[in-house]
């Protein structure tokens, strides 16, 4: 199926559970901090790559958010993240379990896209476009903030280092964040 078969299809899900629901569409705002492994190999095909520090990665997005059951949701989070000099646009679509209480689980695929110009930083961009997997823990503080915290997993070799010698980088994120919903 191809990308914008894939895309027309997701919208078209989001569509109909917007309007076909009895349970409210929550919109709202996230933000918080990377802490990334890309993980790489050198020039001799060694691992090799770069673990970020604790301070200087972040992102921030919007958060659409659909009900679908007593306990499940839909949710859509169009995030802009910055990770090494490397800003990457990613828009994971979740499904969110909420299993205890104030609790919820939320896992889902996210695709990546790096906008930043090809030799920016001496970075080469192998594939503008990467696919991550997604899982986490969602903490309602109350009906206005969740606090989250995830794990994303990259699958796709997008970039390289040329400066630092590293390649066929993949990226690895942890984060901890605030969501807001109005």
């Amino acid at each position: 199926m191809s990308f914008s078969k894939s895309f027309i299809a997701i919208f078209f899900l989001l569509a109909v559970f917007t309007y076909f629901q009895k349970y409210p569409l929550k919109y709202g705002i996230k933000a918080g901090w990377n802490y990334s492994n890309v993980n790489a190999v050198d020039e001799d095909g060694e691992s090799s790559g770069y673990l970020s520090d604790v301070i200087d990665e972040a992102y921030a997005g919007f958060v659409l958010e659909k009900q679908i059951s007593k306990t499940s949701y839909l949710q859509a989070a169009p995030t802009v993240s910055y990770t090494e000099s490397v800003t990457f646009v990613e828009l994971p679509i979740y499904y969110k379990y909420n299993f205890y209480r104030k609790f919820s689980f939320i896992i889902g695929p996210k695709l990546n896209y790096i906008p930043d110009e090809q030799y920016n930083n001496f970075y080469y961009f192998r594939r503008r476009f990467g696919i991550s997997g997604d899982i986490g823990l969602n903490y309602r503080v109350s009906n206005h903030f969740i606090l989250e915290g995830s794990f994303s997993k990259g699958f796709t070799k997008q970039f390289d280092q040329l400066i630092l010698t590293y390649y066929q980088a993949k990226r690895d994120v942890y984060r901890v964040g605030i969501i807001y919903f109005f």
